[in-house]
């Protein structure tokens, strides 16, 4: 069993964003933030099963649901709108005492904010579990060369975000973990193939999960 609280912040343009905080009844010091895509959210395979795991281990979850496909933001710069939003909404947990350590898991439009937050002085060292990170963005680039503690970045060679040159150079930094999936695409599926995309999600989860609770 655990225990959730549901809360919101009143973000861009006065729209606003809710989260979710999940503690298990013997929860650790750990919190784990996720950070979902534009159209993939905590309600998506990866994130939502992400979540049961961290609860059955014993980890506390915080779950950032913003959604930017609302008309509302139609003419907003979702870019920077969720950095926007994301801050506001950490600003909210960061007084919990109990928490000494972060993991953050942040896929697509996610690892825009995830790259942003790394600017804090709590997240210094935390674990980040990049999923599909926009490696084409100079800033995320940077954040992943830049960052102290231990990191795992999860992509497919048939993502529209797959940097060939990039990648090759970030195989060489310490405490960095590539996970790169033949043929998988920016959705983490294989296209035109649902069992072989069941499978992979279960490849996918088993390793996320031991990523985030190895110490």
């Amino acid at each position: 069993m655990y225990e959730v609280t549901d809360g919101h912040v009143i973000g861009t343009n006065g729209i606003p964003v809710s989260y979710s905080y999940l503690q298990p009844e013997s929860s650790s010091d750990t919190l784990v933030i996720l950070l979902p895509g534009y159209g993939y959210s905590n309600d998506s395979p990866m994130f939502r099963y992400t979540t049961a795991l961290c609860l059955e281990n014993g980890l506390n979850v915080l779950e950032v649901n913003y959604n930017y496909r609302d008309e509302r933001y139609d003419s907003v710069d979702v870019n920077k709108a969720i950095v926007d939003d994301v801050r506001l909404v950490i600003n909210q947990i960061l007084h919990t005492d109990s928490v000494r350590s972060y993991t953050i898991v942040g896929k697509s439009l996610g690892t825009v904010a995830m790259a942003s937050e790394l600017t804090r002085n709590a997240f210094h060292d935390a674990k980040l579990v990049w999923l599909t990170p926009l490696l084409k963005r100079d800033d995320i680039y940077e954040a992943i060369q830049s960052h102290k503690g231990q990191q795992m970045i999860l992509i497919g060679t048939a993502d529209q975000h797959y940097v060939l040159e990039r990648i090759q150079h970030l195989e060489h930094l310490a405490l960095t973990e590539l996970e790169i999936i033949e043929q998988m695409n920016h959705s983490l599926e294989y296209t035109g193939n649902t069992y072989q995309s069941l499978r992979l999600l279960e490849t996918l989860l088993k390793r996320v999960e031991q990523f985030i609770i190895s110490s």
